[in-house]
């Protein structure tokens, strides 16, 4: 059994699968080298693939450079203090400094109750309350304290907030709060709700203790009331120094009795007016002197000599002195003391003064106003006093924080806002508002530097990968990949195989050539030849400081750049325009970039990168020659199996008669021998 075959099946007796193989081999040596060159092109198109990924990228990085959303657009706030102010700028935004006072940041109410047992259970009903003009009602079927804060606080969204915090082990407290600032957003109770808040001890009911202050009821301060420098109407009390009584406008509005201070907010509502300055005097005018005679003798005229009168020299009256004092407002006590309170701003329109009592005197028995200024005439349009944590006939007990706008300056122009979050006064900015300041705030508006610089860093780099890509894919030197030290494992070992492969190629040598000579070349900017190299930015094939040590390093020619980023920094700080606009600027003036190094950058790429350009027709050209490859691969793969098969036919018969001879050989060989043995 061991010597059965099957002619043209398995392992030929007579060796004929390996000369079929031998055949084929030869045979298929077309098609191999069709498959080496399929395989070849493949290299080529992912090559040319990178080279189109690297251009399309650096040509990326240029536009951002110089297009509208470029990064010497962008603006950012540096606050001298974080804990008082923060700011975000836009691109709108000014280069620019302001001052920023923070009287007080914006708070909303915050109401803690009484300590209550920890098993304190709240009753069913209807729970209403309000933040401001927004109203919520919660249906409740009764529970615990902590259940409760938790259904009050799923209702109130947006709008307020309860919990419970633990005082003690065996007691605890409700903590309601609002989640809206502003004194306008007070919280307040009603039906089923303001029963809790005054049993847990949330508010306690209170009798309005604001008093107002009757401007139509001047009286004498430190001296008589001048009714020519003090006058009240239509509820507006006006006080203008000047007059036969001096220079200086007195008056003092009084409370029908004492107020105590504590918890207690001034509000003075007022205006300054620009009074009129007086005219320079100009010299009154002399006497009127008639011409003088004359006599005429045959027709000859002799004038008369001009009265030798003389008038005296004029003397100009002394100007009134001008005067600039803003501190026209003081409190008055009990025992008449007098505490000035600060300086009146200055500003359009009505300006308002908040003040807490507390911090100045322990009882207001009154207001006092002496006005020296002779620039501004001042009118009061308001003056009151009230407890700022009363809301609808309660006061809460326990206040963690009282509603309150916020209270701030700007420039020195005073303002109130709702939110500490500020857009509308600093055009571009926002001003984050956090806590009071004792002296003013330095807010600086300036360009960001940083995002600049990481731009700039960002296109070198995307620069010296695409110059790499075309060192390695034009020069057939392995030393060009152990200069990238930057690279990977995976992408050193691709730029090995890579290496050479579309060397002598005259597209890849000239997009070398245009990057080169587009980095070297000078641009116009506004500070001329300080700015219009990238050498002065600290960017060049050779970026090392003057004077440090190095000898001759073959990498520093491959047409990489370098940063020296302490120049880059410099030159970003005293330069910064000319350094935009070495980029990308606007030369004649019809507010579209046409020059700079970014936009030559562009221009230099977009021929290789743009839809249909020249990397792309490589690639489409890469693409005919392997489908033609493919067809003739594919055209080559039938003649080859038909040929196999052919051959295996062949070689099956010739096998098949092979052992049909050997068949018949042995017969005559036993037929042989029987007869001999016979």
């Amino acid at each position: 059994m061991s010597d059965l075959s099957i002619p043209g099946v398995g392992n030929s007796r007579y060796g004929t699968d390996k000369m079929i193989e031998g055949l084929m081999k030869l045979e298929r040596a077309p098609r191999d080298k069709a498959a080496e060159r399929v395989k070849a092109l493949d290299e080529q198109k992912a090559s040319w693939l990178g080279v189109n990924q690297r251009a399309a990228s650096l040509r990326e990085s240029a536009r951002s450079l110089f297009s509208f959303r470029n990064p010497f657009n962008e603006r950012i706030a540096k606050s001298a203090n974080e804990d008082v102010l923060s700011a975000t700028a836009t691109r709108e935004a000014l280069e620019q400094t302001r001052m920023v006072s923070v009287e007080r940041a914006a708070a909303a109410d915050r109401f803690l109750s009484n300590e209550l047992p920890k098993d304190y259970k709240v009753p069913a009903g209807t729970y209403s309350l309000s933040v401001g003009e927004k109203n919520l009602e919660l249906r409740y079927g009764g529970g615990s304290l902590q259940d409760f804060a938790e259904a009050l606080s799923r209702k109130g969204a947006n709008l307020l907030r309860a919990q419970v915090v633990t005082v003690k082990p065996d007691t605890k407290s409700l903590v309601i709060e609002s989640l809206k600032t502003g004194a306008a957003n007070r919280l307040s109770f009603a039906g089923d709700a303001e029963k809790l808040a005054l049993e847990t001890g949330l508010v306690e009911r209170a009798v309005s203790s604001r008093r107002d202050f009757d401007l139509g009821k001047p009286l004498p301060w430190e001296r008589p009331l001048d009714r020519s420098l003090v006058s009240s109407a239509a509820g507006v009390l006006s006080m203008a120094a000047g007059g036969a009584m001096g220079t200086v406008a007195e008056a003092k509005l009084v409370l029908p009795s004492p107020l105590k201070s504590a918890g207690m907010v001034l509000e003075l509502s007022y205006r300054l007016v620009p009074l009129a300055q007086a005219a320079e005097a100009s010299p009154p005018p002399g006497p009127s002197i008639g011409p003088s005679g004359q006599a005429s003798y045959e027709g000859i005229t002799i004038q008369g000599a001009p009265s030798a009168t003389g008038l005296p020299e004029w003397s100009p009256p002394p100007r009134p002195p001008r005067i600039e004092d803003r501190s026209m407002a003081s409190l008055i006590g009990p025992d008449g003391g007098a505490i000035a309170l600060p300086e009146l701003q200055d500003g359009e329109g009505e300006q308002l003064l908040r003040i807490e009592l507390a911090g100045y005197l322990p009882e207001l028995a009154g207001l006092g106003f002496r006005v020296r200024d002779t620039t501004r005439r001042l009118e009061l349009l308001g003056a009151r006093v009230f407890d700022p944590a009363e809301a609808g006939g309660f006061r809460p007990l326990r206040p963690v924080s009282t509603a309150q706008d916020a209270a701030f300056s700007v420039d020195g122009i005073k303002a109130t806002r709702p939110s500490n979050e500020v857009s509308d006064m600093v055009p571009g900015v926002t001003l984050n508002l956090k806590g009071p300041s004792e002296k003013p705030v330095k807010l600086t508006i300036e360009p960001d530097r940083e995002a600049a610089q990481e731009a700039i860093i960002k296109l070198v780099g995307g620069y010296n990968r695409l110059m790499a890509d075309i060192n390695i894919l034009t020069r057939a030197d392995e030393s060009l990949i152990g200069e990238l030290d930057y690279l990977s494992d995976e992408e050193r070992k691709t730029a090995k195989q890579r290496l050479g492969i579309l060397q002598g190629d005259s597209t890849l040598n000239l997009l070398r050539s245009a990057l080169q000579r587009t980095m070297a070349e000078p641009y116009e900017t506004k500070d001329g030849n300080a700015m219009a190299l990238a050498a002065q930015l600290g960017i060049a094939t050779n970026a090392r400081a003057p004077g440090a040590a190095g000898g001759y390093d073959k990498a520093k020619m491959r047409g990489y750049l370098e940063i020296d980023e302490d120049s880059l920094k410099k030159a970003l700080v005293d330069h910064f325009e000319a350094a935009k606009q070495l980029f990308g600027n606007d030369t004649d003036g019809d507010l579209i970039v046409n020059s700079g190094l970014a936009y030559a950058l562009d221009a230099a790429l977009r021929p290789y990168v743009e839809t249909g350009g020249i990397l792309s027709l490589k690639t489409g050209t890469i693409d005919a020659q392997r489908a033609r490859e493919k067809t003739s691969i594919e055209t080559m793969d039938r003649q080859l199996a038909a040929k196999e098969a052919e051959l295996r036919r062949k070689y099956g018969a010739m096998e098949g008669a092979l052992q049909r001879m050997e068949g018949t050989a042995g017969s005559i060989d036993n037929f042989n021998k029987q007869n001999l043995g016979d």
